[in-house]
């Protein structure tokens, strides 16, 4: 049987096994990796006697369940570093009590683990380990999180520049697949690793295969750095050159929180609270040695909360966001953080900030359209390049002046160049940032007949005007249409009111006025130009108006609000008015550098 054909035929039978339940897919991958690992073992001339003693090859069903239990038992008995190997009773329940198509899934490993030489396990277990974990992970026949693809895991072993002779540590190690990435892509001798897993079934999977593959595993641990390792001795005195971090994602982290008794912590003696994915990331660099290097993922939102000490002592190098993935990996808007304790001397006081190319959402497994994206974020930061709408290297000083904001699209990286030949894209990203409200007043839209203007009335409340009486060409604003350079064009954009209408003056639009669709779909903004004598245009209930002030000028503003800068900051307060009771805050609190507003 080749590889191929069984990985598709597992892979297939897994997935009638999840359409169940994910926990026997989950059994079934387990059983999996352990008949892998006693395969191999049984090569091997000190476990020689076992393996004669329990004949399990070339058996199946019940009876070989049974001596690959006496056999596990044996083999921990004499070797204590694979008493991590939870076996009792659970692969006899597998063939006497288990349901029917998980017996077929496991007589079909048997079936193709019985065949395998020692050539063969050392040619196909690292290329099974990343097919079936990439497609289990992404397909959800494994409990996973926001987990990375294969793609991502490998730009950040790149990043991390592992060396001869180094020490390396995860402190959350999941099924293994970073410390895999830098042990696959690194024929150094002489490197050490070491990692913590929270989760038993993460560890034991990851651990086994990891044995399996060649690698050393033997510091590898079951615990949690921020709760209570089974091994002390990882975190007391232990300092190592490489850090490599998958930090469980936020959903993950509530899982701990109850499974460790965060909610019961009065009946369950917990040493401590599981807390942030900065917490995992903080015991990361309280591991690093005085010149360590550190690679973390971490979730983009909370960049905007970072701890403050990686850029008040110079530490970070880069922060790079991901795009959005489809399907489990990366589902959430992710980063990876470059964290440095010995940054080169033309690096020091400043941080690479990479953005994605697109908003669109990338399938890691589209083999129609492969993802070079991650190989193009790796060769940015080892030229150091700052590049219009791609990276930008923003100074210490603009981060701290900024509120220590890490996300690198809360800078204006993506804020475009065209006609701003005054000003350098250096100048512009390293530019101070100055809230919307600062700059200008905005105006709400309500329903034509009823309409109040001004934060102070709140987006609900529909207030009679008590202004002047309006005839003639009066307009409603329905939508946003505009030209190449943002201007919108009335006649496509509004309506015509056939009744005279009562309005404030300060409700009615201007010449200059930038309106940005807030309830809609849309992402739209434009500004007004010329309006007749005779024509009064209003908004509808979809749209707010940014009055710049006249010491302000009014297009450099729009071009930043229609760049991919503003469309990202408009969508995202777009997101929080929906999710802060339609509260008006999140518009006036965007941030735009200040350079664009001064005439």
């Amino acid at each position: 049987m080749d590889l191929v054909s069984f990985a598709e035929n597992f892979i297939y039978l897994l997935f009638k096994l999840r359409e169940e339940d994910r926990s026997l897919s989950e059994r079934a991958i387990e059983y999996f990796w352990t008949n892998m690992l006693l395969r191999k073992n049984s090569f091997r001339e000190n476990y020689f006697d076992v393996f004669e003693e329990f004949a399990l090859f070339g058996k199946s069903g019940i009876e070989r369940a049974v001596l690959i239990e006496k056999a596990l038992k044996e083999i921990i008995s004499r070797y204590p570093r694979f008493r991590f190997i939870d076996y009792e009773g659970k692969y006899l329940w597998i063939f006497s009590e288990g349901p029917e198509l998980l017996q077929k899934t496991c007589a079909y490993v048997d079936s193709f683990v019985d065949q395998l030489a020692m050539k063969d396990i050392f040619d196909k277990s690292g290329s099974l380990y990343e097919a079936l974990l990439s497609v289990s992970m992404e397909s959800d026949l494994l409990e996973g999180g926001s987990d990375a693809p294969p793609q991502v895991i490998d730009s950040m072993v790149e990043l991390l520049d592992v060396r001869h002779g180094m020490s390396i540590y995860d402190p959350s190690t999941g099924f293994g697949r970073t410390l895999y990435g830098i042990f696959k892509n690194n024929t150094l001798e002489n490197l050490e690793y070491a990692g913590l897993e929270a989760d038993p079934y993460r560890h034991s999977i990851g651990k086994i295969a990891l044995i399996l593959l060649g690698l050393n595993a033997v510091n590898m641990k079951q615990g949690d750095p921020l709760t209570r390792p089974e091994d002390y001795s990882l975190l007391s005195n232990s300092q190592y050159d490489r850090v490599i971090l998958e930090p469980p994602s936020s959903e993950k982290l509530l899982s701990y929180r109850i499974k460790t008794g965060y909610l019961t912590r009065g009946i369950l003696e917990v040493s401590k609270v599981p807390g942030s994915q900065w917490s995992y990331i903080k015991h990361g660099i309280e591991c690093l040695k005085p010149t360590g290097k550190m690679v973390s993922l971490i979730e983009t939102r909370a960049l905007e909360n970072p701890i403050c000490e990686i850029v008040d002592n110079d530490w970070l190098e880069a922060v790079i966001e991901l795009p959005i993935g489809r399907g489990n990996f990366l589902r959430r808007e992710t980063s990876i953080l470059v964290i440095n304790k010995s940054k080169p001397t033309q690096r020091k006081e400043k941080v690479l900030l990479v953005v994605p190319e697109s908003e669109r959402q990338i399938d890691w497994f589209d083999i129609r359209n492969p993802i070079d994206w991650p190989s193009r974020f790796t060769e940015q930061y080892r030229g150091w390049l700052s590049e219009p709408n791609r990276s930008g290297i923003v100074s210490i000083q603009t981060i701290t002046a900024n509120g220590y904001t890490l996300r690198p699209r809360d800078y204006a990286i993506s804020a475009g160049m065209p006609r701003r030949k005054k000003v350098s894209f250096e100048e512009l990203i390293n530019a101070p940032m100055i809230e919307l409200k600062e700059i200008g007043e905005f105006i709400i839209g309500r329903n034509p007949d009823r309409v109040g203007y001004g934060p102070e009335h709140g987006l609900n409340s529909e207030t009679p005007l008590h202004g002047k009486m309006k005839s003639g060409r009066i307009y409603i604003l329905e939508r946003v249409s505009t030209d190449s350079e943002g201007v919108i064009d009335l006649y496509r954009s509004a309506s015509q009111l056939r009744t005279p209408l009562e309005v404030t003056e300060s409700g009615i639009l201007r010449k200059s006025d930038i309106v940005i669709s807030v309830w809609s779909g849309e992402e739209s903004v434009g500004i007004f130009g010329d309006i007749l004598d005779d024509e009064t245009v209003i908004l509808s209930r979809d749209h707010v108006v940014l009055r710049v002030r006249e010491e302000y000028d009014a297009l450099e503003v729009l071009r930043v609000l229609r760049s991919d800068y503003g469309k990202h900051l408009i969508h995202k307060a777009k997101a929080d008015m929906f999710f802060g009771g339609m509260s008006f805050d999140a518009l006036e609190e965007m941030r735009i550098p200040a350079i664009f507003g001064s005439k």
